[in-house]
């Protein structure tokens, strides 16, 4: 009797550590799988502030995509996620620069490369709304010419964007991903890409 409770509970035993080995598998395989994917395919974004407003809201959460990003090169009205070194923080902004750009701001309006922008990624009522208020929406800035691998980054939201105009341009290494992907509010679902692709 007393050899059947050993061999009753050796199979317990047995059975717990065939389980508890199959559940660290399976996480292990998750976290490589979510690993893989957030460092090779998308990254998660959690907005926050209103420098794309309205292109984007605060508090909206999604995706944005780091092998296009990384494998399909950046290009201009591109949205993108920028990495910031000096306060360690990830910006979602748009690119309005490319390497050897000449950009700058007169008059309220953007000019690259000496040609006045249309900007059709804006917001026409809300720029209308700014300006009704007397104030510019796009302040004087510039002439910055970039360098190679430089590429200049505004929000949409000209009035609040603490972007490239106060910090200077970044290095394409400095690029997460682009192309947002918005999730959340599931009332805001979208995906905020390039207006000229």
């Amino acid at each position: 009797m007393e050899e059947n409770n050993i061999e009753i509970h050796s199979k317990k035993k047995s059975r717990f550590v065939y389980e508890l080995l199959d559940l660290l598998k399976t996480f292990l395989i998750c976290f490589v799988i979510v690993f893989l994917f957030t460092q090779f395919l998308l990254k998660p974004v959690h907005v926050d502030g209103d420098s794309m407003y309205p292109t984007l809201k605060d508090e909206e959460v999604g995706f944005v995509n780091i092998f296009s990003a990384k494998h399909l090169g950046i290009h201009r009205f591109d949205v993108v996620v920028v990495h910031h070194e000096e306060t360690d923080d990830n910006w979602v902004k748009r690119v309005i620069g490319l390497p050897h750009d000449t950009i700058y701001a007169k008059d309220d309006v953007l000019y690259i490369n000496g040609e006045p922008q249309e900007e059709p990624y804006l917001n026409t009522s809300y720029v209308k709304s700014i300006r009704a208020q007397g104030r510019k929406f796009t302040e004087d800035f510039g002439p910055i010419t970039l360098k190679d691998d430089e590429y200049f980054v505004m929000g949409d939201n000209r009035v609040v964007s603490h972007d490239s105009r106060a910090v200077g341009p970044f290095h394409k290494e400095n690029i997460i991903g682009k192309n947002a992907y918005i999730l959340y509010p599931f009332n805001e679902m979208k995906i905020v890409n390039n207006p000229m692709n």
